[in-house]
Formats: C-alpha cells, sequence, structure tokens
C-alpha cells in the first residue's frame, strides 16, 4: 500500500471512530422519545398537579390537588374530592390573601375564617405527598404505604401552567 491509501484509511478510521464515540454520547444523554430528558425535581417545582387514590380498610376516596406558588407563602391549593353519593367537594386555599372557600352539594361558600384550620389540614397532606414524590422517576404513578392507607399518585405533572382562575370559587 501507498502512503495516499494509508492516510485515506487512518482518516476513514478516525471518522468512523468521531462518529460512533459521538452517536454513543448522544444515546446515553437522550431518553427513548430521543429528546434530552431534565431531571424531575418535584421538591423545587413551582406548581403541580396530580390525582390521589387513598385506600384504607377497603376504601377508596380519589382527590386532584393543584397547587401553584409552591415554596413561598402565596401557595394557592385546590383539592378536588371525588365524593360518590355524598357529591363532589373542593376546597380552595389562597396564602396570599388568607382565604379560602370550599363547594358542596353545588354551592361554593367562603371559610376564610377557618383559613388556619383548613391550612393546617390539608397543607400537611399536599407536604407529605410532595416530600414521597421526590422519589418518583418522572414518568407513570407513584405508589406508597403510610400507616394504614395504601397511596397511589399519578397524572402527575410538575410546572404546569395553572391559570389563577384554577384556585377561585365560581
Amino acid at each position: 500500500m501507498n502512503k495516499k491509501t494509508i492516510y485515506i484509511l487512518v482518516a476513514v478510521l478516525v471518522v468512523i471512530l468521531v462518529v460512533g464515540v459521538a452517536g454513543v454520547y448522544i444515546l446515553m444523554n437522550q431518553g427513548a422519545g430521543g429528546a434530552n430528558e431534565e431531571t424531575v425535581n418535584v421538591a423545587d417545582a413551582s406548581s403541580l398537579q396530580y390525582n390521589v387514590d387513598v385506600t384504607s380498610q377497603g376504601t377508596t376516596a380519589t382527590y386532584k390537588y393543584a397547587a401553584k406558588g409552591m415554596g413561598t407563602s402565596d401557595l394557592m391549593l385546590r383539592i378536588d374530592i371525588a365524593g360518590g353519593e355524598a357529591g363532589d367537594w373542593v376546597y380552595i386555599l389562597n396564602g396570599a390573601e388568607q382565604k379560602a372557600w370550599a363547594y358542596a352539594d353545588g354551592e361554593w361558600s367562603e371559610i376564610s375564617d377557618a383559613f388556619a384550620t383548613q391550612w393546617d389540614a390539608w397543607n400537611p397532606l399536599l407536604e407529605g405527598y410532595v416530600d414521597n414524590l421526590t422519589q418518583w422517576s418522572g414518568t407513570g404513578e407513584w405508589t406508597y404505604t403510610a400507616g394504614t392507607e395504601d397511596i397511589r399518585i399519578y397524572n402527575i405533572e410538575v410546572n404546569p401552567t395553572l391559570a389563577d382562575s384554577v384556585f377561585q370559587a365560581s
């Protein structure tokens, strides 16, 4: 072989090696869908939305949580409760305004006089779910057991855009 052929072969091998290494790097840093995946950091989320099934003694209660302004004193929280025969319930808590509303039997009622009590009831539940979701992989659902309750969290959205109207009684 002459020197020109050897240089061409070496150049082709170098190109193949560089393309191969680049391909492996790209595949290692991308998800199965081909887009760069970001680490899901629920603890640092500014907004969060998810459903929760809490099963205790064979009975399941279903909740839908929406939270905006997480980690701030302006936290707004909405909890929709599927009530079955008892009807649906909704609680809205606005940390910035220290106001609260409840929906039951087809009517909204302002319950701001009980804001502190409502906050003390619902905010720790939100914090507990968020603490458990810090272990979540970022896809699918998350399940765990707390005492005698089986908890299933699903339809999880981290940092969704939530309109302020979601946190207002209509």
